[in-house]
């Protein structure tokens, strides 16, 4: 009996940990639940019996931290066939890293569906789970349930400092990264799954993914675009689907229209052209250098170098100060004939929407300028808030005066010897 009081388990029995104290295994036992519905309510349940997972919880370690991790191994025992566990040492006061017990669930989860959709003649002795599709998969749980945060993926868009997908998909481990490549590398990952789950039939498409995965020996992104076809739209049509989601991504709510100045300087960000080089390697050039696409041989190519700003524009439109709309529009058709090889207009189309745009700052400016002019005009009594400032200043210009006692006179003596030195 004294055994069994030592150990709490998921409803289903999932999730079964052992160690310390009952309050801190319910709590975590509930996490763990919460973690299970929320994977199965974005990918799918999956049939068949689910494979047990451990979670060992160890005292803490006289000044040593909290420490995590976690093993597989083929089980001789015949009611299961592999043990996946979790070891955890607690640190002071029962402490330890959620968000990294969260992830390391998430692997086992992830790992118990490979293991369980393995035919029963089949037996795993490997099994590996990238971070990327840890990360992906715990930031797509968080935007179902209204948790995520648009601002990592506005700097993210902003500062083009994601890494390519193939090294995304590719890395094994966290090492070497500082505390903001690792927030870019989690939102980049998310940003992934999501654009993967947004294709037709995504979620089930990603649950034969994650019956796959964790054994899958081969390049992992070929394994991607094996079980999401649309990914191979082009050489470049995975990256093309993940910056489309995360420029949607960080995008405002509709409620959170950009202001005029916002929609100006993402508008001038957006406007670039990505026409390939004499080598065949896309390059980023300004809309200002069309000519570059209009002289390319074929439509394909015109099309090709176009398309990531029509893109981008087309999300803009979504977000952008209203009177910016017919602008957006402008540079669509301005696209459209370049991707046509109509550009018998495009050089008056183009000066006439710069003239628009530089029209509409002046406005804000001066609709900013009457704004102040009225909250100034309008005030009718002084609030008093500067004249505490100005007894501030009083108090230390008479503080900054000599004064003639023992004290002062031997400080200024002994300012004067720094002095000489």
């Amino acid at each position: 009996m004294g055994a069994q009081e030592n150990v709490t388990s998921t409803v289903a029995g999932r999730v079964t940990i052992t160690g310390s104290a009952q309050r801190l295994r319910v709590a975590m036992v509930q996490e763990a639940d919460d973690l299970i519905k929320e994977l199965d309510q974005l990918v799918g349940g999956l049939p068949g019996k689910a494979l047990p997972i451990y979670v060992q919880l160890y005292p803490e370690s006289p000044g040593k931290p909290s420490a995590m991790g976690r093993s597989f191994f083929v089980s001789p025992q015949a009611e299961s066939k592999y043990r996946l566990q979790i070891d955890l040492r607690l640190g002071p006061g029962n402490s330890f890293d959620r968000g990294e017990f969260e992830s390391r669930l998430l692997e086992m989860l992830i790992m118990e569906r490979t293991l369980r959709a393995l035919p029963p003649e089949e037996t795993a002795e490997k099994v590996e789970v990238r971070p990327w599709l840890v990360d992906g998969l715990l930031e797509a749980m968080a935007w179902r349930n209204g948790r995520g945060d648009r601002r990592m993926y506005s700097s993210l868009m902003e500062s083009g400092g994601w890494m390519e997908v193939e090294k995304l998909v590719d890395r094994t481990t966290f090492e070497g990264m500082d505390s903001l490549s690792r927030e870019l590398f989690r939102a980049s990952s998310g940003a992934l799954v999501m654009a993967l789950l947004s294709q037709s039939q995504g979620p089930q498409r990603m649950s034969k993914f994650l019956g796959k995965v964790a054994v899958f020996e081969g390049e992992q992104l070929t394994l991607v675009r094996t079980h999401f076809p649309l990914v191979n739209l082009g050489p470049r049509g995975l990256e093309r689907w993940w910056m489309l989601q995360v420029a949607a991504m960080s995008e405002k709510k509709l409620t959170e229209a950009m202001t005029i100045p916002e929609s100006e300087s993402r508008l001038a960000k957006v406007l670039q052209l990505y026409p390939n080089d004499t080598a065949g390697q896309p390059m980023q050039v300004g809309l200002d250098s069309w000519r570059m696409v209009a002289d390319l041989k074929t439509k394909e190519e015109r099309v090709q170098a176009i398309r990531h700003t029509a893109d981008l524009l087309a999300h803009l439109s979504f977000r952008c100060f209203p009177t910016y709309r017919p602008v957006i529009g402008g540079y669509l058709t301005i696209l459209s004939n370049l991707g046509e090889g109509r550009t018998d207009e495009i050089e008056i189309m183009m000066a006439n929407l710069k003239t628009y745009r530089e029209a509409e700052m002046k406005r804000f400016a001066q609709l900013t300028d009457l704004m102040d002019w009225y909250h100034l005009a309008s005030v009718r009594e002084e609030s008093g808030e500067f004249d505490d400032y100005l007894r501030v200043r009083e108090n230390l210009r008479k503080s900054s005066l000599a004064r003639e006692d023992p004290v002062n006179r031997y400080l200024d003596k002994v300012q004067e010897l720094f002095a000489r030195d």
